[in-house]
């Protein structure tokens, strides 16, 4: 087992210091001995170095609070007791704010994750584009009546509203809307991605 010192940050009582350095070595066994049981998943090193950083911030800790009295009004009945009890405190405090980290970081997204997610929203990106130039190619080849009407409706005007202000009714204004849609599609082809999928546009919107 390795050996722990301890070297109080501060100047208090002699007494108190020496007790608390003599029991902090008496103590360091079954320190050792805590944290290897209580962390089996690391190795040796690590469970060590873990507990005694717990353990050394007990020690000053307590080094303070017994500078700060000058001796007076420090009596505890059984220090070994005390000093463990506040260790094992401040270890499964650590331990949970270790754990909580570790779950932080498990959650997320790795290096690859994030290459999958960019070339998603690239490809996206491209397909938003694509149907925009074809959307605006569309456009550009509709006669009066129908481009009135296709902005009526990005507008958010009813086919109802748009039939009042034409003299139609609605389905008269739709079949007419439609029909004009069909010939420009058939006149420019289906639109398409790069790889040859029909992109659909939704003109009744």
């Amino acid at each position: 087992m390795g050996s722990f010192e301890f070297y109080p940050p501060c100047r208090g009582s002699q007494h108190e210091i020496t007790e608390l350095i003599v029991v902090a070595r008496r103590l360091w066994p079954r320190i050792q001995a805590h944290a290897y049981r209580e962390q089996p998943g690391k190795s040796s090193d690590e469970a060590l170095a873990f507990a005694s950083e717990v353990w050394e911030g007990v020690l000053r800790s307590v080094a303070k609070t017994i500078q700060r009295s000058n001796g007076r009004n420090w009596r505890i009945k059984d220090m070994e007791a005390y000093l463990f009890g506040a260790f094992h405190h401040r270890f499964n405090r650590a331990q949970k704010k270790e754990r909580r980290r570790l779950q932080t970081i498990q959650h997320l997204p790795s290096s690859r994750d994030l290459e999958r997610l960019r070339q998603a929203h690239d490809s996206k990106a491209v397909r938003d584009l694509e149907q925009s130039i074809q959307l605006k190619e569309a456009v550009r080849n509709m006669d009066e009546w129908t481009r009135k009407v296709w902005a009526a409706r990005q507008y958010g005007y009813s086919w109802k509203e748009i039939g009042t202000q034409l003299g139609l009714t609605e389905p008269q204004v739709k079949l007419r809307f439609r029909y004009a849609i069909g010939k420009i599609r058939a006149r420019l082809g289906e639109p398409r991605d790069r790889c040859g999928r029909v992109v659909c546009i939704d003109w009744s919107r």
